[in-house]
């Protein structure tokens, strides 16, 4: 087999960056390789870029953008914060030497916040959810899912941010082979991200136009309602792929098929909570998803919706009280789960252990007109 002749120095780079060969991956190898703190530092200050998501967005009608919370401050961050107003969520979090993961301590009014709304369209926008009580409204559960849509979209739009910032500094000091192959592992990660985005970037376009004129039609949406301690709190979007079971229900690295989500929430209530769930009608995995869900019935479900969350959603945060009366078995399981880089391709267990000290009192399935 003939080897790949090496570019002359003045020839296009072979990772595609549009640099000369000179001025990009000669002699990277020799380079001495960037300490890993400063790759994370540069990845987070490309990350948290800021820019308000809201359909109005412009210079002339923005104010100040803001750490804008994902899950409802007033009601449910309260609900789970302990006596120093802090909450624990394993959101950036790292192994510690033996290897497991260590849930970090955030203060409340910064757990769940992301810089992607202005504060007079945070204000405006999410208001039925943040001044109203929770009544399972249309509205209201459209709004949860939309917030959830807006942080996975400027969580994959900072994510391919981030991986242009590093992406000339995480082969320093690596021999050519090693580089080509990190090259090829971050291209094709980058290529999921980039499908996920485009699919979010879809659905927020029809959301936006819905959240414009106050309508709400073709969303199906499952509510299910709980009696006991509000302990843990979520909210996201996301790709099922599979049911419970294992069954496929749709394929995401099909680069030409489209994506079905599920988008999800939690909401405070005056006994208890819900985890509420939407997707459009047309979409069947999603459907199937939710329909395998509840069908675990109402004395498994409490404790399938926590690891659900910890699994799939690293927008994920829950009360120390709750967190230290778990045994040391069931901490390691969802210590697991967290720590799952991707859900979707990874097989895991849904453990028997009843999690959380929640009664069902209610499940709601029905399709929106």
């Amino acid at each position: 087999m003939k080897r790949a002749r090496e570019p002359g120095r003045n020839d296009a780079c072979w990772c595609g960056s549009g640099k000369k060969y000179k001025k990009c991956h000669l002699y990277r190898e020799s380079e001495r390789p960037l300490p890993f703190e400063a790759t994370i530092s540069t990845m987070r200050a490309a990350w948290d870029h800021k820019e308000c998501l809201h359909p109005q967005a412009a210079a002339d009608v923005c104010d100040r953008v803001v750490s804008a919370h994902t899950v409802q401050r007033s009601g449910v961050l309260e609900r789970i914060i302990d006596t120093t107003n802090h909450v624990l969520t394993f959101y950036r979090c790292r192994p510690d030497p033996t290897g497991r993961l260590q849930a970090l301590s955030v203060g409340w009014r910064e757990a769940s916040t992301f810089t992607g709304f202005c504060a007079r369209h945070d204000a405006l926008t999410f208001g039925p959810l943040e001044r109203t009580d929770f009544a399972r409204t249309g509205e209201q559960c459209f709004l949860m899912g939309y917030r959830g849509l807006c942080h996975e979209v400027y969580q994959k739009s900072g994510s391919l941010k981030a991986s242009a910032a590093v992406r000339g500094l995480r082969d320093r000091g690596q021999p050519v082979q090693a580089q080509k192959a990190i090259h090829i592992a971050s291209e094709a990660l980058d290529a999921g991200i980039r499908k996920g985005l485009g699919t979010f970037l879809k659905l927020k376009a029809l959301m936006d136009r819905q959240l414009l004129e106050k309508e709400y039609t073709g969303w199906s949406r499952a509510v299910i309602s709980f009696r006991g301690q509000l302990c843990v709190a979520s909210t996201g979007a996301v790709s099922p792929n599979r049911d419970l079971r294992g069954h496929e229900l749709q394929v995401l690295h099909d680069p030409n098929a489209d994506q079905e989500s599920l988008l999800f929430g939690v909401a405070a209530g005056s006994i208890g909570g819900a985890v509420v769930f939407i997707w459009r009608n047309s979409e069947t995995a999603p459907r199937a998803f939710v329909e395998a869900l509840v069908k675990q019935g109402s004395h498994k479900l409490p404790s399938i919706l926590v690891q659900f969350m910890f699994a799939y959603v690293e927008n994920t945060y829950f009360s120390k009280h709750w967190w230290d009366s778990l045994g040391e078995t069931d901490r390691k399981h969802i210590e697991s789960l967290a720590g799952i880089a991707n859900p979707y391709y990874t097989n895991f267990s849904y453990s028997g252990s009843q999690f959380v000290p929640w009664e069902i009192t209610q499940i709601e399935v029905e399709d929106a007109p």
